[in-house]
């Protein structure tokens, strides 16, 4: 598709502004409220309802809590790419992005009080269609904000953008979990929601007044519904570095949120952990700290050997960490699950510092930024589906039979075989203009 001379002159922009600190605080805004939500309450406060709603030892309900939120993850698999390619087309006076930001926060508001209606019991059915209401909405803002940001900041700071995304990352996970500590309890979760709803807002005014949108295109071509659905597909062979970035996003993903998603259940069944939440709240808190630390460090090694070095450093480090859960689960010690816990934490940390930098100098057209961003998002939401849903019936399953122990041990495993290939396949990138990231000591194999 032809640049529009609006999407030509935005280019030219970007290739010779320079944005503050401020402005890269503000353009990462609303990450900081996404993540604040994401990693609160799909790891902790999800499972922890459908707990209260099934029975504390009901023999389902890692079952039930991997599918709920793997249905949720498909709402956003379909949604985040939708509302980014039709964010693409958008005309809207004071920016292409900021209708669908703005629905998505209000959205996301009205779907976090349906939430809180089951704090006294309710039907697990409606209860899903509640959280699918949620999902919807969070990725009705999180397709076109990803869009968002290549349509802002200039090429020659992606770096920058990648490392101060991932520190709102980093600081929405803290405040996320330090509101769940502070304010949730069985029964009480009206405050949470509401502290929730005031951050979002707080997030998304800052976002709108830090991000400078490019006047909208003047004319835009007829919409046709087989070209829009066509335009979707992305030939392999022209875009092979696109695509290497998506499987291996994914795979590291799988990784991440088939331990994340029963890290609860693990510490309470496994590991015979008494009150779990206020321990996972606990380490995922000072975990999330030392990730700060961590994605310092991995900005500097990716400026000096390259961003597909240090994902797959970061892929084999979490890839030991979930063995070592593995024979945690054998042999359970408290004391020993906090330091694995810690490391796998930063890095995690080390991964995220520079994972938008790397899509973003893969990405195939920036006139496109928000579908391809919402494709790009996929990959981490796709897990979401397959993920918890298959961990999570596998665990019943083999605890039906086997016990916590080897049900633990056979699930961390295939975690780390995710991890590793991640890092494995993550080499079959290759960036532009010569600059091939696995010739540094780093990045040998």
């Amino acid at each position: 598709m032809a640049l529009s001379s609006s999407d030509q002159d935005m280019s030219a922009r970007l290739s010779t502004s320079r944005l503050s600190t401020l402005d890269h605080l503000q353009i990462a805004s609303l990450w900081f409220a996404l993540f604040s939500q994401w990693m609160s309450v799909v790891p902790v406060l999800i499972p922890a309802q459908i707990a209260e709603l099934l029975g504390r030892n009901a023999a389902v309900k890692e079952g039930v809590a991997g599918s709920v939120i793997a249905a949720g993850a498909f709402i956003a698999m379909v949604v985040s790419p939708l509302a980014g390619a039709l964010s693409d087309r958008c005309s809207a006076k004071h920016g292409r992005r900021r209708p669908f930001l703005v629905a998505g926060v209000f959205g996301t508001a009205v779907a976090l009080a349906g939430l809180a209606s089951f704090d006294r019991g309710g039907s697990i059915w409606l209860y899903t269609l509640a959280f699918l209401h949620l999902q919807f909405w969070w990725n009705w803002a999180a397709g076109p904000y990803a869009g968002l940001v290549p349509d802002v900041v200039p090429k020659q700071e992606t770096n920058r953008a990648s490392a101060w995304l991932n520190v709102m990352t980093v600081l929405g996970t803290i405040t996320g979990n330090a509101v769940l500590v502070a304010l949730y309890s069985p029964g009480r979760l009206s405050p949470t929601v509401a502290t929730f709803i005031a951050i979002m807002l707080l997030c998304l005014w800052l976002t709108i007044r830090g991000s400078r949108e490019p006047a909208p295109a003047r004319s835009r071509q007829r919409f046709e519904l087989l070209a829009f659905i066509r335009s979707f597909y992305l030939d392999p062979r022209i875009h092979q570095n696109f695509y290497w970035v998506l499987v291996t996003r994914l795979f590291g993903n799988m990784g991440i949120w088939s331990i994340f998603t029963f890290m609860l259940y693990y510490l309470q069944d496994a590991i015979g952990v008494r009150h779990p939440t206020h321990l996972l709240n606990g380490l995922l808190g000072v975990g999330i700290v030392l990730a700060i630390p961590a994605s310092l460090l991995g900005a500097r090694l990716a400026d000096r050997h390259g961003a597909v070095p240090v994902v797959r450093l970061a892929s084999w480090i979490m890839a030991g960490t979930a063995i070592g859960y593995v024979l945690l689960a054998l042999h359970p010690n408290l004391l020993l699950v906090i330091p694995v816990a810690l490391v796998f934490c930063a890095a995690y940390g080390t991964y995220q510092s520079v994972d938008w930098a790397l899509v973003l100098q893969v990405l195939p057209n920036n006139a496109s930024a928000g579908k391809d961003m919402g494709i790009w998002h996929v990959s981490m939401v796709l897990p979401q589906i397959f993920g918890p849903a298959a961990t999570g019936w596998m665990l019943s399953w083999v605890k039906a039979f086997a016990g916590p122990g080897p049900a633990y041990v056979l699930a961390f495993a295939v975690a780390a075989v995710w991890f590793v290939l991640a890092a494995w396949l993550v080499s079959r990138v290759k960036l532009p203009s010569g600059q091939d990231e696995s010739t540094g000591p780093i990045g040998r194999t």
